[in-house]
């Protein structure tokens, strides 16, 4: 079979002339869309700097005191997810190299950290460093894949190519003319089944990616099993509530934050009307930093904005809000699509018209992120979708944990009173979020429980351990190690900081020693009282279901975790690989806490101890790391030690089909009759 390339070479698309300027990001930024190659060209260009890269990467080792989960990490207990990695030494690794041969570019030295040497093999969706250099672009292809049956109780399904230009809030705005413009058109293709990618049969090439997670084909890493990277990689219904509606991700396999390590994929396609039909089809990349040149890429995007005692007075006003410290613990992932992208694409108000994913449903409630609607088909079952458990669209921390609290009580009551018995929760693709707005939910659904969520414990060290005495000294309450934020197992208030951090509690992890802090309970008040007006449960266990894509992210899984490992709710889980007869229904990052590098950086300027010689340094780079920051203890399999550890299976698995895929009512109504009959 002779292959039909529609790849071809640029000529004026998007009115460059590739007679191309000399400065490689010139080229790069001088239209909405340009090829790969020419972006990457870009990244490339900007040069290796030995004396920053040794900062960042010292820097990083010294932050890992803060991780939680690094010694947990050298060997999992729990043989349904496999994992072994040190990423100290990776990291040191790094640093040899940094300080001998160095590296050929700063991209290079970025992917070392980030990804081909480091933090991407150890799989943790919290833990991540990424440098704004190597995120300036959003990496396109103008189609998506779903893995679809043609029932949700075959065993086998199958990938299948779907044009991606119509989905919703997603940034492509141009997308469509530029790859008509190089004579790239795919919308006949839509609905094709994949039989091959690269090569390879398209299911063996999938499960590959998300089984080896590596971030040039699709940031699908966090310490789960394969299912839930798998789902990663496909196009799924989601909510995007910045824009107020539902919409359909593009999936890893055809946006990605990070270059795709090549400039096109060839599909082989058993087409509707075609028959069989190999392309090859290029990657399209959008500019989201900012420069458009070299000298000012990297002094717009890649430097930091401002000089470090100015960060560290911004970085003070972000934390001294209204919002007490207690209350802005966050467990989130990045989304699917850059920050920049996503935003820009719902300020657009794209997609309103033919919207396909929108519930044509009765709504009994509408805050932000959680929607709560009534079944036509099934009107004694009930819906409450939460999107995350953050604002994505501006809201005060303090007004949305309101509003989540009365949308619940009012929503939940509202249903009950027009008949509704059963309750769908549908956290498919939950991001997570806040941690106190999964404890309001959770206290909503039980308020008769002693506390909503697990016990949690901080990693200890010296530097650690002293920044707890000048909080414990200080008493302000602007640092996390201050323990009158705390509750011990009776969920009674910490009295001093020898029950919280001091002495810090040894143990052996993995063959090594580690020291943690006491276990403790988040301090939400004394009583659901504080965050609900419910008294009494609304419905019982028994009485939901989730509705699950196995992707749910930290608060989101702690939600989850703990409704079925306390209360018993079953789940319906949708997707995974093709021969998946069990999926994780919560697969995600379960680490309890997440921080940033910021944050760490203000606590140490906070506790006068930044130029200590065990304190990580400000970046001299614009760049971000995300750590797990502290662990979550669970109720079942304490054997494992810690949450991440705990594969809870879901009670059914089902395959998406052709006409749910994008349709979640449809998914809806099928649980509701499947969990609870007419």
């Amino acid at each position: 079979m002779v292959p039909q390339f529609l790849l071809i070479v640029l000529s004026a698309a998007s009115g460059i002339a590739y007679a191309a300027p000399a400065d490689p990001c010139s080229a790069a930024t001088a239209a909405t869309w340009v090829s790969s190659e020419v972006a990457h060209a870009c990244e490339l260009n900007v040069p290796f700097n030995k004396t920053r890269s040794m900062s960042v990467v010292d820097s990083t080792i010294k932050a890992l005191q803060y991780y939680s989960l690094e010694n947990w990490f050298l060997h999992s207990p729990n043989p349904l997810i496999p994992h072994d990695v040190n990423v100290r030494a990776l990291l040191e690794n790094v640093q040899k190299t940094t300080a001998t041969v160095g590296y050929k570019s700063d991209w290079d030295f970025n992917m070392a950290v980030s990804i081909t040497d480091a933090f991407n093999k150890e799989a943790d969706g919290h833990t991540l460093y990424s440098a704004d250099c190597t995120e300036a672009f959003s990496w396109n292809l103008p189609f998506a894949i779903a893995t679809l049956a043609d029932s949700p109780f075959d065993k086998t399904a199958f990938p299948t190519f779907l044009v991606n230009y119509d989905f919703p809030n997603q940034g492509r705005s141009g997308l469509e003319a530029f790859f008509e413009s190089i004579g790239v058109h795919v919308r006949p293709l839509d609905g094709s089944r994949v039989l091959k990618i690269n090569g390879v049969d398209a299911s063996t090439y999938l499960v590959d990616l998300a089984t080896r997670s590596s971030i040039f084909d699709g940031l699908v890493g966090a310490y789960e099993t394969v299912n839930p990277r798998y789902m990663r990689l496909m196009s799924r219904y989601s909510a995007d509530t910045v824009a107020g509606l539902y919409t359909q991700e593009v999936g890893r396999f055809g946006q990605r934050a990070f270059y795709p390590g090549a400039n096109s994929v060839t599909v082989t396609l058993q087409t509707k009307s075609e028959g069989i039909k190999t392309v090859t089809i290029p990657w399209a990349a959008t500019f989201v930093g900012s420069g458009n040149d070299t000298a000012s890429f990297i002094s717009q995007t890649c430097l930091p904005a401002v000089d470090s005692a100015a960060r560290k007075r911004r970085t003070l006003n972000r934390r001294m809000d209204a919002t007490p410290m207690n209350l802005r613990r966050k467990g989130v992932v990045a989304p699917e699509a850059q920050g920049p992208v996503r935003h820009a694409a719902s300020a657009a108000g794209l997609a309103a018209p033919g919207n396909i994913v929108q519930p044509n449903l009765k709504s009994f409630g509408h805050f932000v992120t959680l929607d709560i609607y009534q079944l036509a088909e099934h009107p004694h079952v009930g819906v409450v979708y939460f999107e995350q458990f953050e604002p994505s669209d501006g809201t005060g921390a303090n007004d949305y944990f309101t509003g989540i609290s009365d949308t619940l009580f009012s929503g939940l009551n509202a249903l009950k009173a027009a008949g509704v018995t059963k309750i769908i929760v549908d956290n498919s693709g939950n991001r997570g979020g806040f941690i106190f707005a999964g404890a309001i939910a959770l206290w909503s659904l039980w308020p008769q429980d002693l506390y909503p969520g697990f016990p949690a414990v901080f990693r200890d060290s010296d530097l650690i351990r002293r920044e707890s005495d000048v909080a414990a000294a200080s008493g302000l309450g602007e640092s996390e190690y201050s323990f009158f934020f705390y509750r011990d197992l009776n969920y009674v208030l910490l009295q001093n900081n020898s029950q919280f951090m001091d002495p810090p509690v040894p143990q052996v992890v993995n063959g090594v020693k580690d020291s943690y802090s006491k276990q403790f309970l988040d301090d939400f008040g004394n009583s659901s009282a504080a965050v609900t007006n419910f008294t009494t449960p609304p419905f019982q266990g028994e009485d939901y279901v989730f509705v699950a894509n196995s992707i749910c992210a930290s608060t989101c899984s702690i939600f989850s975790s703990y409704l079925f490992q306390k209360h018993g709710v079953r789940s319906a889980v949708f997707g995974g690989t093709p021969s998946s007869t069990v999926s994780q229904f919560d697969g995600g990052v379960k680490g309890s806490e997440v921080t940033d590098f910021d944050s760490i950086i203000f606590e140490l300027d906070l506790a006068g101890l930044d130029d200590d010689p065990a304190a990580p340094q400000p970046f001299p780079v614009a760049a971000e790391l995300t750590l797990n920051f502290r662990n979550a203890i669970p109720y079942i399999d304490k054997q494992d030690g810690i949450l991440e550890y705990v594969f809870e299976p879901d009670t059914k698995k089902y395959q998406f089909t052709h006409d749910q895929f994008n349709q979640p009512q449809k998914i809806w109504e099928f649980v509701a009759e499947e969990f609870f009959g007419h």
